[in-house]
């Protein structure tokens, strides 16, 4: 299989994600604890996401307002461009990513003809406070006539041509054909690809959603940003990176979950991988040790770019548990506004 397959899960496990843009931007990371069923069920009956592989969840009015400026260090040029990006967005799509309080994410792994994997049925659930008809103008004067308007299960699905590159809630750079919106009740609101906003219609009445587990991972009080999903054995098969144990380590993995966060040094940030056996999991910790440790040496010579990466690989944590394997980086809130800097 394809490379960007890796690359995509574990950008998305990151839309994830949302940091790319945003940096390490969020709040303190408790990544591994479990939480009662009931709790997770209930969490979960609150995100009318619909049946997905990977999902991430954001606390997006604070990492907006709190983690955003804390994470640029003060570079104006680069806040100011931030805050360029949900312009842009709230102009094309009458949407203010500042006027909600949370944003899940879901997606779909699809199998394409060629045994690659991508990324598909992609939606965002926001809740907080929004004027449909704000929405609907301006999302049908970007698309220049490109719009149409579908009934689905009670709800009105309003459907852009966009054609071009979009930054959904001025986080997560995608491109998009058409642009999907519907209010799901007078305080959430859906936005992505047609079929996914019409499966989160479904979602907000009961049918095929998410499963609870990826809907609410385990996260701490002061998480801005979680994620988790599930990858299935045919996702990285066959993948080949010129090592063989590397090989095997990532064809092993079946699942992904974390957090993303911000602590009282500077910012933290917890993954943890599911292997398919605790043999599995156990090669998986070696290799990455392994990586960890030849690393630095191949970036010592960098620049200040490659110094970065070295200042991150050295702050990992590696911890080998059952089936999973913990990573934790911690990361001061001076090297996170040099990494920015040095993007």
């Amino acid at each position: 299989m394809k490379r960007n397959l890796f690359t995509s899960l574990l950008a998305l496990a990151a839309c994830a994600a949302l940091t790319a843009h945003a940096g390490a931007q969020t709040r303190r990371a408790r990544g591994a604890g479990a939480t009662g069923p009931a709790s997770v069920q209930a969490a979960a009956q609150a995100v009318p996401l619909p049946a997905s592989d990977a999902v991430v969840t954001v606390e997006l009015r604070r990492l907006l307002n709190e983690a955003v400026p804390r994470a640029v260090g003060g570079d104006a040029a680069r806040e100011a461009q931030f805050r360029a990006d949900i312009e842009q967005f709230k102009s094309r799509t009458g949407i203010d990513a500042r006027a909600f309080e949370t944003l899940a994410v879901g997606a779909r792994l699809q199998q394409l003809g060629s045994g690659a994997m991508k990324l598909d049925h992609v939606v965002a659930v926001a809740r907080g406070t929004f004027d449909p008809a704000a929405v609907v103008a301006a999302g049908r004067a970007a698309a220049a006539g490109s719009y149409s308007a579908q009934q689905h299960a009670g709800k009105t699905v309003h459907v852009f041509g966009v054609n071009d590159r979009i930054r959904l809630f001025g986080l997560v750079n995608l491109r998009v054909r058409e642009l999907a919106v519907a209010a799901l009740d007078a305080n959430t609101l859906a936005v992505g690809e047609p079929e996914a906003v019409r499966a989160a219609v479904d979602a907000q009445a009961g049918r095929g959603r998410v499963d609870a587990a990826l809907a609410s991972p385990a996260r701490g009080p002061n998480d801005l940003v979680a994620f988790a999903g599930n990858v299935p054995p045919a996702a990285f098969a066959g993948i080949d990176v010129g090592l063989p144990e590397v090989n095997k380590s990532i064809e092993a993995i079946r699942g992904f979950r974390g957090t993303l966060g911000m602590t009282a040094a500077g910012f933290q940030m917890t993954t943890v991988l599911r292997s398919a056996s605790a043999a599995d999991a156990t090669r998986l910790g070696n290799t990455v040790e392994a990586l960890r440790a030849v690393v630095p040496g191949l970036v010592s010579m960098g620049g200040s770019r490659a110094r970065l990466v070295q200042s991150a690989v050295e702050s990992l944590k590696i911890t080998t548990q059952g089936t999973e394997v913990q990573l934790r980086a911690d990361l001061p809130e001076d090297y996170v506004a040099s990494l920015l800097r040095n993007l």
